[in-house]
């Protein structure tokens, strides 16, 4: 009788590395060197996980700008979440950031201010089991120094440039012309945000679906767990997010001032003049500013209105999305592709997407929002326990 052995053998040189596939088709009647072959694969099975699971040296290079962006809060998140699953991990990093003090219930990863400028990160020489880094500096020196000791790398990339260009325009930045010939050259694994960012990654930087990771944000959750289930709701809706042009800021002014409405603005920096933008609309007297509110602060503000509304012409995710589940409220925005994943992955069917950069549109869906009063209640879907459990399988 013959017999056919087919094994699907996934190995690793290196336990962080990209797992390289490999399969064994013999068909023929097993051999002794068939059966040595067998009994090797189940030692290596049986070891396996005691090898994959130890812990790893990571340095984590990531530069700060001095005020709260969703790339940062989030590259900050990874950290302590790989401090959680039980990793050395390092940040080098050129200062503190402003938003320490909301990692206070987490793991912490320890902090080494290794540079006095971003632009030093990427000169920097470490020696580590991975290496990770965000965004431009901090992630070249993580593609050279994996290239350099024969180590995984991985590249946090948030907003790839073809997907800028098709809905923003043409972008160049500072220091990413020297990024992109590193992440095109060797092997540096990309973590993106989404699948809808992942798109555009492969073919922009030469990369096949097994180099790219989409990794969801995730919520400040063991502050959001320790709020109040319940909210009674108050008369506005919130926009959060900073204060530039792309975010359609007046086109948010522009649907609220149409409903007797307040407007409540969460935002880190501006950098646009926004009063001038309130007053074209006479929206003085129904527009709070909260500048740098905390975590704590923020959900309860998102908790309590009836919903949240951000225009944004381009975003990498939309953190303000997730809150906005998160905290079961309505959102209500441009029909967007990271916004439908979001919508789609959630199956939230309070989320409001108005015809592209259509401002009257998104005063009618506005109005949708306030007349089915769709409220949830609290959501776990962008908890930090799922960020840890997505970074086990990465």
């Amino acid at each position: 009788m013959r017999h056919c052995l087919f094994i699907r053998v996934v190995i690793t040189q290196n336990p962080m590395d990209r797992l390289d596939e490999y399969q064994l088709q013999l068909k023929k009647p097993l051999s002794p060197s068939n059966k040595k072959l067998l009994e090797d694969f189940y030692k290596f099975m049986d070891t396996k996980e005691k090898v994959f699971d130890k812990p790893k040296n990571i340095a984590f290079i990531h530069e700060d700008v001095g005020h709260l962006t969703g790339g940062r809060y989030y590259a900050w998140f990874i950290a302590s979440a790989l401090t959680e699953l039980g990793h050395n991990v390092t940040i080098y990093t050129n200062r503190q950031p402003v938003f320490a003090s909301e990692f206070s219930g987490y793991k912490k990863p320890r902090v080494s201010i290794a540079a006095m400028n971003a632009r030093r990160l990427a000169m920097l020489d470490i020696k580590a089991d991975v290496y990770m880094g965000s965004p431009i500096q901090g992630a070249t020196a993580a593609s050279r120094l994996g290239k350099k000791y024969g180590k995984p790398a991985f590249a946090l990339i948030f907003d790839p440039f073809p997907a800028m260009e098709k809905f923003l325009g043409k972008r160049m930045y500072v220091g990413w012309d020297e990024l992109l010939r590193e992440l095109r050259s060797n092997d540096t694994n990309i973590i993106s945000l989404c699948n809808a960012m992942s798109q555009y990654i492969y073919p922009w930087l030469n990369k096949q679906r097994s180099d790219v990771f989409p990794l969801y944000p995730c919520i400040n959750s063991k502050v959001f767990d320790s709020k109040p289930r319940e909210y009674e709701k108050e008369d506005y809706v919130v926009f959060i997010s900073r204060m530039v042009n792309h975010k359609r800021f007046g086109d948010a002014v522009s649907a609220v001032a149409k409903t007797n409405l307040r407007l409540k603005i969460i935002s880190s920096v501006s950098g646009m003049n926004a009063p001038a933008v309130v007053a074209a609309h006479k929206m003085e007297k129904r527009v709070d500013y909260h500048w740098k509110c905390s975590d704590d602060e923020k959900f309860d503000i998102i908790a309590k209105s009836r919903g949240v509304i951000v225009p944004s012409a381009f975003e990498g995710f939309g953190m303000f999305l997730a809150e906005a589940i998160a905290c079961g409220v309505p959102f209500i925005g441009y029909d967007y592709p990271t916004f439908r994943e979001i919508r789609d992955y959630a199956k939230a069917d309070n989320v409001y997407l108005a015809t592209y950069k259509n401002e009257f549109d998104l005063g009618r869906k506005l109005k949708d929002a306030l007349r089915e009063k769709k409220y949830h209640q609290p959501n776990t879907l962008f908890h930090f326990e799922r960020m840890m459990e997505t970074l086990k399988q990465i």
